[in-house]
């Protein structure tokens, strides 16, 4: 009985040790940030609300983005968070100019600074780092002045 009992004890520990050993070490890497899914959940209750527009342009460059992230690639999502800003800025799909807006603030509260934005003097900036400086401040003026409008109507 004794045996019999170590002998079930040795084929239960094994598969438990090659399950261990099979369980990834580092499963963060394969998470997107949670900012994506912030501004994914922005652009689908934008979608819910709004009458006309194609969202699908949107989801498919955040996807991108993750991708970028989840294999670490930093000039990936900030060239992938260029090209979703200048595709608010255009109101790619048709979608209205409030759900862009607030697309857009979902974005500046949620991404972190350093791949919005370079971080180094204006002077230094390539041709396409310049282009979103200028994308971001334009945007933020036409929001501040909607946000005025807004305070001025009560």
């Amino acid at each position: 009985m004794a045996r019999s009992f170590r002998q079930m004890a040795v084929v239960m520990i094994i598969p438990a040790l090659m399950a261990v050993a099979l369980i990834p070490r580092d499963a963060k890497a394969w998470v997107a940030p949670p900012w994506i899914d912030k501004i994914a959940l922005m652009v689908m209750e934008q979608k819910n609300l709004s009458t006309s527009g194609d969202f699908a342009p949107y989801f498919k460059q955040l996807e991108t983005v993750s991708e970028a992230a989840v294999k670490g690639e930093f000039n990936g999502k900030r060239k992938g968070m260029n090209r979703f800003l200048e595709m608010l800025e255009t109101k790619e799909g048709g979608i209205s100019a409030d759900a862009a807006h607030k697309i857009f603030a979902t974005v500046v509260k949620s991404v972190p600074y350093a791949v919005l934005l370079p971080l180094k003097s204006e002077d230094k900036l390539d041709p396409e780092e310049k282009a979103l400086v200028e994308r971001m401040k334009r945007f933020a003026a036409a929001i501040k002045d909607q946000d005025e409008r807004a305070a001025l109507a009560f």
